[in-house]
């Protein structure tokens, strides 16, 4: 069980929240690609049977990164999670992919906002703080 969520920040095509369970922290990087999935976005095994058709008219990638690996019992509550909080899209026409990674959360964190948004996190104004949406 989740412990604790928050949203840290909220752009109009990402949103990144942090989720503990306990002393374990995730960093949950969720954006919405505006473009169609790929069966190579979908992360399968190389045994497993998907059709072209089963593919979605936008993606949805949720990258969870983490100082240590993910530990097995919250696997299955950040995914749950990360779909909940992108519920309010139409589901059935888009693909929402979680993929897990190790690494220094807050140094992964700079480099995403700088890379997508050309945006220092330590260097937000504090009036794109004050509102809902930090775009």
């Amino acid at each position: 069980m989740i412990d604790y969520f928050e949203r840290i920040l909220r752009f109009k095509d990402m949103e990144i929240w942090d989720v503990e369970f306990g002393k374990d922290v995730y960093r949950l990087f969720i954006v919405d690609e505006n473009r169609a999935s790929e069966i190579k976005d979908l992360n399968l095994s190389p045994n497993a049977i998907f059709f072209e058709d089963d593919l979605r008219e936008n993606l949805i990638t949720v990258s969870v990164y983490s100082k240590h690996p993910v530990k097995k019992e919250h696997i299955e509550p950040i995914d749950r999670f990360s779909k909940q909080l992108t519920d309010h899209v139409a589901l059935a026409h888009c693909q929402v992919v979680v993929t897990f990674y190790t690494g220094i959360v807050e140094k992964i964190s700079k480099m995403i906002l700088q890379e997508k948004y050309d945006l220092d996190f330590d260097k937000i104004p504090l009036q794109k703080l004050l509102h809902l949406n930090q775009d």
